[in-house]
């Protein structure tokens, strides 16, 4: 039976099982991928979905075992082939990209001898040709300076340019077919549009096609042709990307494009500043000027400036969005804000009291005002703690409530953030992400404070849990008047919950203004790049339909003090020798929001 026989699939998978000590993981999946096409499978974690992906490859973690089930690849059926047969295919027929790119290679061989080994499996090529081939594949996948980068070591490369060495290595022998699993799971918005895109650019210079396990509705509506959703180890539903979005049928599929369309949809707060430059005096809740903080780094001979002198204002019940790639100094501005990290200069003023000037047991009276929201809740939490006992902890350290009022307040706050009353019985670690997020929420809200960071609050979510807590967010905020400073470098996320928008890159505002300006008519080129790579759950406009998708060039590196120039300039098509050379300063324009980039406030970036 030839490939044309079955229906003209280039892979044909029917009734697929795997167990995992008598638990069955993946029942009775089945799905036929067609020549050059790129196909989509998604669903909620723990549906199977890569279990599935890897047994196409007839591969499983131990300890399960695939039980049942045919994949027909050229007319035979790979889960009767021997080892021998199978290592003949993978890697040559069909290439496999997996979720964690430093842990699928070699810590102790180069790039280049990695690359040469998978190429010369397959081939009768010279090491010195395969090395040439390997130079040309890291050319392909968009890694700038590829021939230094054939003699780097895996820890020497950032997370995104190890990455695209996994797909240059799956892509190395020409295969048929590319399984991608997660591909760009902990990336910047940046770096995973220009993984994406090279991944589907390569792809069809060789004529590949593309299986791409994601939970992503932004990856899925911008690349994929098709979607296949999976729940409880099985195909539930099967549609082209348009017919699924427009249409969809399984219910986890309306409800995760349900939420995201209603959350989307909606505005933050109908009393929200409307001032882009910030809040009038009289309305400032938290006032930073001058921030600054300095770390010393080993190997580096100057200091590096995380947070270089920062203007922020935030009024009552108002939600700020700080965004920038990862290394942009987010996090450090807002530990600064709440004095966990000493700031180095600037003045932090909260409720118009001087926190920058504040010792530890003064700063101690003000905790319960003011709250941090983790990137990671579980690490945030005692394991040996019950949730109740992690909630109600900040009430015992900064308030005087009798333990009647103590367990009210938290009943309160269970019912406000959405958990369920048994939980609070439970450890944190039987939770599921969704709910120990909610936990986080519950623990920073029950003070009552005025003002919350939200440090990455849905980094870790899945997109129907994230419009979940953007709506509750939204709510809480509603219900108790208090102002947010949302970290974030998920724009989706930001889009939809905040007012004004500050955008931050090596450690300074490069812009700021209302959402609808950043989102509707960024102005610094930074801003636009992110603007740009942000994939919008859109299938009518398309990131692989646009003729022009220049972005940024490279990836985020911290640059020394004694540069003169713009510190985007290594990285922005738009530089000219000015911006290299004349210090940028963070300039006020017409419609209200400041832009730190000469060009722009020309008019030269129309």
């Amino acid at each position: 039976m030839s490939a044309q026989a079955a229906g003209g699939a280039l892979l044909s998978a029917t009734g697929i099982c795997v167990d995992y000590e008598g638990k069955r993981a993946v029942d009775g999946f089945s799905l036929e991928i067609q020549r050059g096409g790129f196909v989509g499978v998604m669903g909620q974690p723990g549906c199977g979905k890569s279990t599935a992906a890897l047994a196409l490859l007839g591969l499983v973690r131990p300890p399960g075992r695939i039980t049942a089930g045919r994949v027909l690849w050229q007319g035979r059926n790979l889960l009767e082939m021997d080892e021998r047969q199978l290592a003949g295919i993978r890697g040559s027929q069909i290439g496999l990209v997996t979720q964690s790119p430093r842990s699928s290679l070699h810590p102790m061989l180069t790039v280049g001898a990695q690359l040469v080994r998978v190429y010369r499996a397959h081939t009768s090529a010279s090491r010195r040709e395969a090395r040439e081939h390997a130079l040309e594949m890291l050319r392909l996948v968009g890694i700038q300076e590829p021939a230094r980068r054939l003699d780097a070591y895996v820890h020497e490369l950032s997370t995104g340019m190890a990455q695209r060495v996994v797909i240059a290595m799956a892509l190395c022998n020409q295969p048929a077919l590319l399984v991608a699993d997660e591909p760009t799971s902990g990336l910047d918005v940046t770096i995973q549009a220009q993984v994406l895109d090279r991944l589907w650019e390569a792809a069809g210079q060789l004529g590949s096609a593309v299986l791409l396990v994601t939970q992503d509705l932004g990856i899925v509506a911008n690349y994929c042709d098709r979607v296949v959703v999976m729940d409880r180890g099985g195909v539930v539903e099967e549609q082209t990307v348009h017919g699924f979005f427009q249409a969809p049928r399984h219910q986890y599929s309306r409800r995760v494009v349900g939420l995201q369309t209603l959350v989307s949809a909606s505005s933050p707060q109908p009393d929200a500043i409307r001032n882009a430059a910030g809040p009038e005096a009289e309305d400032v809740l938290v006032r930073v000027r001058g921030l600054r903080k300095v770390f010393r780094v080993p190997g580096r001979t100057e200091p590096l400036a995380a947070v270089d002198d920062i203007d922020l204002a935030i009024s009552r019940g108002e939600c700020v969005g700080l965004v920038g790639e990862s290394g942009s100094g987010k996090t450090t501005a807002g530990r600064c804000i709440l004095r966990l990290e000493d700031p180095d200069a600037g003045e932090i003023l909260f409720a118009g009291k001087a926190l920058h000037q504040m010792r530890p047991v003064e700063l101690r009276a003000e905790r319960a005002r003011m709250q941090i929201v983790f990137q990671d809740p579980l690490d945030s939490m005692n394991p040996r703690w019950t949730v109740e006992q992690v909630i109600r902890e900040p009430l015992d350290l900064a308030t005087e409530l009798s333990t009647g009022e103590r367990r009210n307040r938290i009943l309160e706050l269970s019912r406000a953030t959405g958990l369920p009353l048994d939980a609070l019985e439970r450890r944190p670690r039987e939770l599921s992400a969704g709910l120990q997020q909610r936990v986080a929420v519950a623990r920073a809200m029950v003070t009552r404070p005025d003002f919350v960071v939200l440090d990455e609050p849905t980094s870790a979510l899945t997109p129907e849990t994230t419009a979940e807590l953007v709506g509750l967010l939204r709510d809480l905020r509603g219900r108790y008047g208090v102002a947010y400073l949302l970290i974030s470098h998920d724009l989706t996320t930001i889009r939809d919950a905040c007012d004004r928008v500050v955008v931050l890159y090596l450690g300074q505002v490069v812009e700021e203004g209302l959402t609808e300006q950043i989102f509707g008519a960024p102005r610094h080129p930074y801003t636009r790049a992110l603007i740009a790579a942000h994939l919008s759950a859109d299938p009518n406009s398309r990131r692989v339909d646009q003729t022009d998708r220049t972005g940024l060039l490279g990836e985020i590196v911290p640059v020394s003090e004694s540069l003169m120039g713009c510190r985007l300039s290594p990285r922005c098509p738009h530089a000219v020798s000015r911006c290299r050379a004349e210090t940028q300063s963070l300039e006020a324009q017409a419609d209200g929001r400041r832009v730190r980039c000469w060009r722009a406030l020309e008019g030269d970036l129309e």
